[in-house]
C-alpha cells in the first residue's frame, strides 16, 4: 500500500513532532518549553505551519543539548520513523558553523525527500529567564490524527504566556513580521479574562505593538504567512481587505488587554 502524500509543510511538521517525541525522553519537563509558531500549532489550534522550531531551555548545559540533538538526528530509529513519511535522509547540521553559545544553540537541518525535494528546517534553543508559565500537556489530537501518530506530551508555554511573547515580538523586533499579527489574531478568541490578567507586558509595550500592527502590509502577509497555510485556508485569507480586518481585530484585542490591566 502506498504512503499518503504529504506536503513540504507537513513533512517539516512531522519532523518537529518526532523530534519532540525523542527529545522529551531525554529531559525533565520543567527544563524546557516549546514556544513560537510550533507551540501555537500543536496546542492552540493555529492553522499556520512553521519552517523552524524554537525551544527555551533551563539548567541544561550546552554540551548536553548538543549531544542529545546529534544523538537523535543520527539514530537509526529516528530516521526510520521519518522514512514512513517520505524522508529518505536527514542531513545533520555542520557543527563547525552552527552557533553554540550559552545563550543560543542553533541546529540547521536538511530533509531529503523521496520526491527529490531538499527541505530546510532549524531548531533553536534559547537560554533566558522563563517567559511566563510552562506546562506539560498532550499535543492536539487533531494534529496527530493527520499523521496517524501516537499521543505525545510536550512541555510548552501556556496561552497567556504565548500571547505575551507575541506582543513583545510585535513591539520589539527590528524587522516587523506579519506572523506576529496573524498569530495574535488566531489566539485572541481563546483568550478569556483570566488569560488576559496573566499577560505580563507593559503599557508602553502594548502601545508600541498597537502602532506596529498597521505598519505591516498585505504583500508581506501574503508571502510570509498565507504561503504557510493549507490551500483552503490560504484562499480564505487571499485579499488585502481581509488582512485589514485581521489587523483591526488584533488592535482591538490589545486595547482590551491594556484596559483590563490598567
Amino acid at each position: 500500500m502506498s504512503n499518503p502524500i504529504y506536503s513540504p509543510l507537513q513533512i517539516r511538521e512531522v519532523f518537529h513532532l518526532e523530534f519532540l517525541r525523542w527529545f522529551a525522553r531525554k529531559l525533565e519537563p520543567d527544563s524546557y518549553a516549546l514556544k513560537g509558531g510550533v507551540n501555537l500549532r500543536f496546542f492552540f489550534q493555529s492553522i499556520r505551519y512553521s519552517e523552524d522550531m524554537d525551544i527555551d531551555i533551563w539548567r541544561v548545559s550546552v554540551d548536553r543539548i548538543k549531544r542529545n540533538v546529534l544523538e537523535i538526528l543520527s539514530s537509526p530509529g529516528f530516521s526510520a520513523s521519518l522514512r514512513t513519511f517520505g524522508v529518505e535522509r536527514i542531513v545533520p547540521p555542520d557543527m563547525a558553523k552552527a552557533r553554540q553559545t550559552e545563550t543560543t544553540q542553533r541546529f540547521k537541518i536538511r530533509l531529503l525527500i523521496a520526491s527529490g525535494e531538499d527541505l530546510f528546517t532549524k531548531i533553536e534553543f534559547s537560554r533566558r529567564e522563563a517567559e511566563g508559565v510552562s506546562l506539560a500537556e498532550p499535543v492536539s489530537a487533531r494534529i496527530l490524527r493527520i499523521y496517524k501518530m501516537a499521543p505525545l506530551v510536550v512541555s510548552h508555554y501556556a496561552a497567556g504566556s504565548a500571547i505575551g511573547q507575541k506582543i513583545q515580538a510585535l513591539a520589539q523586533r527590528s524587522v516587523l513580521q506579519a506572523r506576529d499579527v496573524f498569530d495574535l489574531f488566531l489566539l485572541c478568541p481563546q483568550c478569556d479574562s483570566s488569560h488576559r490578567k496573566s499577560i505580563r507586558v507593559s503599557r508602553t509595550m502594548l502601545k508600541t505593538a498597537c502602532e506596529n500592527i498597521f505598519l505591516v502590509g498585505y504583500p508581506q502577509f501574503r508571502d510570509t504567512v498565507a504561503a504557510y497555510l493549507e490551500e483552503d485556508d490560504r484562499n480564505g485569507y487571499a485579499s488585502a481587505a481581509v488582512w485589514d480586518e485581521i489587523k483591526l481585530r488584533v488592535s482591538n484585542f490589545l486595547e482590551e488587554i491594556k484596559n483590563e490591566n490598567a
